[in-house]
């Protein structure tokens, strides 16, 4: 493939996909425009103290072109209520919780185009290590050995999300945040003309280790009729300690109208901890309701001016027979 004048196909780096999220990560791994491919995207290690490991990744090179990989590992942290990986380059943890310090991986190496390499990673746990989640990202950055005329060369970036949970004392806790249904600009609203309706969910984690909050949402009518069942959090996506994750649930049906109730069932953790939360909300379609009484009131308008204008018509008739008859009766007495 030759180079031209631009960069081509630079490589978005697929940690920028939303949190943790296996099913995602390995869709965007496997993305070619990645210009690197790497899988697995998301290692998930129990690990303990003391001991070391080995995780076998496999790095392919997608572009028509041979590329030099360096690595560097990183910490991570979640950005905003997204769950979006938040890399941390200057992370001031200390080597008990920081997984730079951990982790040692081959750099260094050149892939010729679309050909691959099993690279071992090597994760060390301290015998110090604090218990709980840490969390960091092993990067691969490719870029080509030579640069052409205009001094512009290919380069090509992806990294592994890890998630290790080290023994010791576990605390998986987590909160609800607030529970509420959105109007379509995601502020909260109890109030809708018509589906569909947007139910947000967050939840806070309290605990040291990351969580995968699951569940359903179950609508009822203001007759208690079950209207529907949505799913929560379908993608196992995990929120990491000390941190606030919103799962966003929608739901459409073609007809509702009225008072209605959800209520949120969430399970988590090794021991099925739950979380459950009620809300309400009015589904009014006002303008379909606004155009039948306008409808109606000229339906009526129309029907009453013609029942008026018959009953005129009546009268008048009756009147001129009454006017006859005194007429008549008149002429004879006289």
């Amino acid at each position: 493939m030759r180079l031209s004048g631009k960069l081509i196909g630079s490589t978005i780096l697929s940690l920028l996909v939303a949190l943790i999220s296996p099913i995602a990560l390995i869709a965007h791994a496997a993305d070619t425009a990645q210009g690197v491919q790497i899988s697995p995207a998301l290692v998930e290690l129990n690990a303990s103290k003391g001991k070391t490991y080995t995780i076998n990744l496999r790095v392919m090179n997608v572009t028509g072109d041979s590329l030099t990989y360096n690595t560097s590992v990183a910490d991570f942290s979640s950005s905003g209520e997204t769950g979006t990986p938040q890399i941390v380059e200057n992370s001031n943890l200390p080597d008990t919780a920081s997984i730079k310090t951990w982790v040692s991986v081959e750099t260094g190496f050149t892939l010729e185009a679309h050909k691959e390499k099993n690279v071992d990673v090597t994760v060390t746990i301290p015998s110090n290590a604090e218990a709980g989640g840490h969390y960091g990202v092993v990067r691969f950055s490719g870029s080509t050995p030579n640069v052409d005329t205009n001094g512009v060369g290919l380069t090509a970036s992806a990294g592994v999300l890890f998630l290790i949970r080290v023994d010791g004392t576990i605390v998986e806790k987590a909160d609800l945040a607030s529970f509420f249904t959105a109007n379509s600009k995601g502020d909260q609203s109890s109030f809708f003309e018509n589906s569909p309706i947007n139910f947000a969910v967050r939840v806070e984690n309290v605990g040291n280790v990351h969580v995968k909050p699951t569940g359903n949402i179950e609508v009822r009518d203001m007759f208690g009729n079950v209207v529907t069942t949505q799913p929560v959090n379908s993608e196992l996506s995990n929120v990491l300690p000390k941190s606030i994750r919103r799962f966003d649930v929608k739901m459409d049906k073609s007809w509702m109208f009225g008072l209605y109730t959800a209520n949120l069932t969430l399970g988590y953790g090794t021991t099925g901890q739950a979380i459950t939360a009620t809300t309400t909300f009015w589904v009014i379609p006002y303008k379909l309701i606004l155009a039948v009484l306008i409808v109606l009131a000229t339906i009526i308008f129309i029907f009453s001016s013609i029942l008026k204008s018959h009953n005129k018509r009546i009268a008048d008739r009756v009147r001129n027979e009454i006017n006859s008859q005194n007429k008549n009766h008149t002429k004879k007495k006289g």
